[in-house]
């Protein structure tokens, strides 16, 4: 005769365990962890979509803008504010990707101040497209994917060491005034 567990409940039948216990390790599925170090693929895509919507609205933009200016300097031409309205817009554009193109290549090596930078940017490319449906649409997708996922832990880990630079021994720096 089996004596009763505690609150005066008999132990689990063979091959069971205890309700609110946890399972035994063996029985615990093992989900392998991925590795920190590796790019998570929400980065990767975050910074595709920018760098190939960059070079997409830039040369968009190298069209318009001379296009623009021949038709404000046109006398035929009948309304110069909007045409310069649209010169300055796709101005703005062009510099803006012009400024993520080199920013959505840094995010992949991990650089926080790009990922920042690149929200900034992003953002303000996103208001000032918002007349055109698709496009915010993928600045704020890019945006978010730099931040869902495994790409927070990812920004968060340091940089593994260079494998060139000599290892560095604690206070072996250069030597402060009191030890001169």
């Amino acid at each position: 005769p089996q004596q009763p567990q505690g609150w005066g409940q008999a132990p689990p039948a063979y091959g069971q365990y205890a309700m609110g216990q946890p399972p035994p390790a063996y029985l615990r599925p093992h989900y392998p962890q991925p590795d920190p170090d590796t790019r998570p693929g929400t980065v990767v895509a975050a910074s595709v979509m920018t760098i190939v919507g960059s070079v997409i609205a830039l040369l968009i933009s190298v069209f318009m803008v001379p296009a623009g200016i021949a038709d404000y300097n046109d006398p035929t031409s009948s309304d110069k504010g909007v045409t310069l309205a649209m010169i300055i817009w796709f101005a703005v554009c062009g510099v803006l990707s012009l400024i993520a193109i080199p920013l959505g290549i840094m995010v992949l090596f991990r650089s926080k101040v790009a990922r920042i930078l690149l929200t900034v940017v992003g953002s303000v490319a996103a208001l000032l497209s918002l007349f055109v449906v698709l496009y915010p649409a993928l600045i704020i997708a890019a945006l978010l994917m730099l931040y869902v996922g495994r790409a927070g832990n990812w920004f968060a880990r340091k940089k593994p060491a260079d494998p060139w630079q000599p290892p560095s021994m604690p206070g072996a720096g250069p030597p402060t005034h009191q030890q001169l």
